[in-house]
């Protein structure tokens, strides 16, 4: 355990997670968790227990193994304590799950239900279209709505990734008036081993490899974003993009725009919003950050995990970040370095190293 981290706080690339795993889920061949299922994670201290300038940050809700609503009484639990706590960020539940086991209640939260699918029906997914559908045909049946969304995720090489199941979840898309989230398969170490274990055939795109990255073939990816234009669906590569568009936020809160050619900002909802902002930033008091830090005008920074070489698939814009800059000598954690994005709207030149937590100068006890 390492002392200088809040080890009851967790962090993804797009939220910070509050909630707990379960002993059972849908059991998605695909799913990341899946290999350490056994491991029991639950993380309760809310983002202003930390810090009241967390209010404002992006959370999901039993985000982890066991989907949201096949714990909803816990689920409901959680979104009462963000309630309370006045919480004003986007709360998000991303959801495979029984719509209808959530009660038609108002929440005084920017609260956001995205709803999962593969596409099709498919033994490597637990769940199915009909509930998917069964979902979507609930949002207008409701008195009380919130913020939704479709996340189609993972496409995988030769399962999912055609014109069919790519026309469906546009389709669905369209009729509901839905932005969509999409991306690869994410295909860590651990998960590539649980697999070639346990017989699942899931393979990397050809000329590509697994890796931290999602990537599509660009010859699937172009007939996806070309379908989604003919439908005139709003579709998105990034989590934070598609929540920051939905949300009506005044960027993209992952500052995704440091990076425009690697994640497609060109034609992107949220283009012209981000240019604005980030030609734009307003000051950033000294109070806000809990260490010491200089903004700078810098052209041509190169990302610390590229200059050190561990960036599995570095691209042209890892070496062509440029705008206003948070620099500081201070060691930052990966989780550190995003929550500062969220915090700022800025990237961030330091040295920093993965983890999904942040670090114990954050408390504000």
């Amino acid at each position: 355990m390492n002392n200088n981290l809040i080890q009851e706080a967790l962090f993804a690339k797009s939220f910070m997670l509050l909630g707990q795993s379960l002993e059972y889920c849908y059991d998605c061949s695909y799913c990341r968790v899946l290999c350490d299922k056994v491991k029991k994670q639950s993380f309760f201290v809310l983002p202003t227990e930390i810090n009241p300038q967390f209010n404002k940050i992006p959370v999901a809700v039993n985000l982890f193994y066991g989907d949201p609503f096949l714990q909803t009484e816990n689920t409901i639990k959680l979104l009462e304590k963000l309630e309370k706590v006045k919480h004003s960020g986007p709360v998000i539940i991303i959801t495979k799950g029984d719509f209808s086991k959530f009660p038609d209640r108002s929440f005084d939260l920017d609260l956001h239900i995205a709803f999962s699918t593969f596409g099709k029906n498919s033994k490597f997914d637990g769940s199915n279209i009909k509930m998917f559908k069964n979902n979507l045909k609930q949002i207008k049946k409701r008195k009380y709505n919130y913020k939704y969304s479709i996340e189609f995720r993972p496409i995988c090489y030769n399962i999912n990734d055609d014109k069919k199941s790519f026309k469906f979840v546009l389709r669905m898309a369209k009729k509901y008036k839905l932005a969509v989230g999409y991306s690869g398969l994410q295909g860590k170490k651990e998960s590539v081993e649980f697999w070639e274990k346990n017989n699942i055939n899931l393979n990397p795109y050809p000329g590509y490899k697994f890796g931290h990255k999602k990537i599509i073939s660009q010859e699937k990816e172009k007939l996806f974003c070309d379908i989604a234009k003919k439908y005139n669906v709003p579709i998105f590569k990034k989590t934070s993009c598609l929540f920051s568009y939905v949300h009506n936020l005044e960027r993209d809160y992952n500052a995704h725009y440091y990076r425009p050619n690697e994640v497609g900002c060109c034609g992107c909802p949220m283009e012209e919003k981000c240019k604005r902002f980030k030609n734009n930033i307003p000051i950033v008091s000294k109070n806000l950050l809990p260490f010491d830090f200089e903004i700078i005008t810098k052209q041509n920074h190169e990302c610390i995990l590229k200059k050190k070489g561990i960036c599995e698939f570095p691209t042209s814009d890892c070496s062509k970040i440029s705008g206003k800059i948070i620099k500081t000598d201070q060691i930052l954690t990966t989780s550190d370095v995003r929550l500062i994005k969220w915090l700022t709207g800025m990237t961030v030149d330091a040295e920093f190293y993965e983890s999904p937590q942040i670090s114990s100068f954050w408390w504000a006890k």
